[in-house]
C-alpha cells in the first residue's frame, strides 16, 4: 500500500452498532492495560480492530490549527473531521472507563487470586500468538527469524525487575513516636523500606489487608504494628497519635511525561505491557494512586468525606490533576508518534511486522507463566483450576477470531 493510498483512507462514519462494539472492545483493552504483563494491544488484535485502531491513532493531527490561525474556520473544521473520531471516541471512552472503575478490582484480583487471573491472560496471549500468522500474506524464513528475535527480546524484557515502591515523608508531627504508611503493602520488602524511616525509639505501623507479610514469611517484629482490617486502622487513627506519615514517592513531571510516552508505546504493541513497563520504571502504583486521588477530589466536591488514611496523605487537588495531566500528555504524544511508526511498518513490511508481533506475544508469556507457577500447587490454586481457566481464555480468543473471520467474509461479500 503506497503512502498516497494510506492518506486517502476514508474517515469512518458513525454507526451505533459499530460504536457499541468498539466501546466494549475499549473496555476490555483498558482492563488488560491495568495488568502488568498483559497488553491492551493484544485485545485489540484478537478482537479484530488492531489495524483499524492504529489507523485511527495515525489520523490524530494538529493540522487543523494552521487554517484556524488564518481565520479559516471551515477549513479547520474539515481537517478536524478527518480524524477518525468514530473509532477513537468509543475505544477511548471504553479504555478510560475501565481504567477508572476496574483498576482497583483487577489489581485486587492480581493479589488475591494471582493464579486464576494470570492463567486467564496466559490463555488469551497463547491463543493470540497465532492470530498474526493468519494475517500474513506470505510465510518465509525471514519471518520466522524476526519472530524468534522478537520472542527473545520480549522474554528478556518481561524478566526485568522493577524497584518496587519508594517512600517519602508526607507529614511529620512534633514528638512523633510512630512511622505510619497507610497504603497497601505489595511486597514483604516494603516493610523494611518503611522501617528505614524510623529513628531511635520510633515504632512502625502499616496496613496489610492482603496479609502480604505473613505470606512472604515475615513474622511479628518488636515495634511493628500491622493492621489487617480497615476499621481497626481507622479506630487507631481516631485516637490521633503523633505520626510521621509516609507516602509513595512521585517522579518529577518531566520524567512522568517520558514514562507516559514509553508506556503507551508498549501498550500499542500486542504482547508488550505498558503497565509492566510502568512497574519497572517505578511509576505504576504512583500513577494509579494519583488517578484514584483525583477521583477522590471530585467526589469530595460532591460532598463525600475522605477516609482517615486519605485525609493524612492527600495532595492538593492541583498537584494530583497536574500529575495525571502530564502523564496523559505523555500518553497522547506516544500514541501520535508510535501509531505512525506501526502504520508505516504495516504499509512497508507487513509480513515482517506480523512475524515480529507473533514473537513478542510468545516471549511475553514469561510474565503470566511465572506468576501462575508461583501461585499454583503447594497450598495455592490447584492445577486443574488454572488449566481450566487458561483454556477458557484461549477459547475466548478462538471464538472472537472465528466471529471476526465470519464478519470479514460477510463484509467482503457485501
Amino acid at each position: 500500500m503506497s503512502n498516497r493510498e494510506r492518506i486517502e483512507v476514508p474517515t469512518p462514519a458513525f454507526n451505533l452498532a459499530d460504536q457499541a462494539g468498539l466501546f466494549v472492545r475499549g473496555v476490555t483493552m483498558g482492563m488488560a492495560d491495568v495488568v502488568p504483563g498483559v497488553s491492551g494491544g493484544t485485545i485489540a488484535f484478537i478482537s479484530g480492530i488492531y489495524e483499524r485502531f492504529i489507523e485511527a491513532l495515525r489520523s490524530l493531527s494538529l493540522g487543523f490549527l494552521a487554517p484556524l490561525v488564518k481565520g479559516d474556520v471551515r477549513g479547520a473544521w474539515a481537517r478536524l473531521m478527518r480524524i477518525h473520531w468514530a473509532v477513537l471516541l468509543p475505544v477511548g471512552l471504553g479504555v478510560g472507563l475501565a481504567v477508572v472503575t476496574m483498576s482497583k478490582v483487577i489489581t485486587s484480583l492480581m493479589v488475591d487470586r494471582p493464579g486464576p487471573t494470570y492463567a486467564f491472560f496466559f490463555g488469551l496471549i497463547l491463543a493470540s500468538a497465532w492470530v498474526p500468522i493468519g494475517h500474513m500474506r506470505q510465510k518465509r524464513l525471514q519471518h520466522l527469524a524476526i519472530g524468534l528475535l522478537a520472542a527473545v527480546g520480549a522474554y528478556a524484557f518481561v524478566g526485568l525487575q522493577g524497584g518496587g515502591i519508594e517512600f517519602r515523608v508526607a507529614s511529620e508531627e512534633a514528638g512523633a513516636r510512630t512511622v505510619f504508611y497507610g497504603g497497601k503493602l505489595r511486597d514483604p520488602g516494603d516493610l523494611a523500606k518503611v522501617q528505614a524511616f524510623a529513628g531511635g525509639g520510633q515504632g512502625v505501623a502499616v496496613f496489610d489487608e492482603k496479609d502480604v507479610l505473613r505470606k512472604g514469611g515475615v513474622t511479628a517484629q518488636i515495634g511493628v504494628t500491622v493492621f489487617h482490617e480497615k476499621q481497626a486502622l481507622y479506630d487507631w487513627l481516631g485516637e490521633e497519635p503523633a505520626l510521621v506519615v509516609l507516602e509513595e514517592q512521585r517522579a518529577p513531571l518531566w520524567w512522568l511525561f517520558c514514562c507516559g510516552l514509553l508506556a503507551i508505546s508498549a501498550m500499542v504493541l500486542p504482547g508488550l505491557s505498558g503497565s509492566f513497563l510502568l512497574l519497572f520504571l517505578g511509576q505504576y502504583h504512583a500513577v494509579f494512586s494519583a488517578i484514584h486521588q483525583t477521583i477522590g477530589h471530585v467526589l469530595g466536591l460532591l460532598g463525600r468525606a475522605p477516609d482517615p488514611v486519605s485525609a493524612l496523605t492527600a495532595h492538593a487537588w492541583l498537584q494530583d490533576v497536574a500529575f495525571v495531566g502530564v502523564f496523559g500528555l505523555g500518553v497522547l504524544a506516544g500514541l501520535v508518534i508510535f501509531s505512525r511508526v506501526v502504520s508505516w511498518l504495516f504499509a512497508h513490511a507487513h509480513d515482517l511486522t506480523m512475524g515480529a508481533l507473533t514473537g513478542i506475544m510468545v516471549g511475553a508469556l514469561r510474565q503470566p507463566a511465572q506468576v501462575v507457577l508461583g501461585a499454583t500447587g503447594d497450598g495455592g490454586t490447584s492445577w486443574g483450576v488454572v488449566v481450566g481457566i487458561a483454556v477458557l481464555g484461549a477459547a475466548v480468543v478462538t471464538g472472537l477470531n472465528v466471529a471476526d473471520t465470519w464478519f470479514r467474509r460477510r463484509r467482503a461479500e457485501a
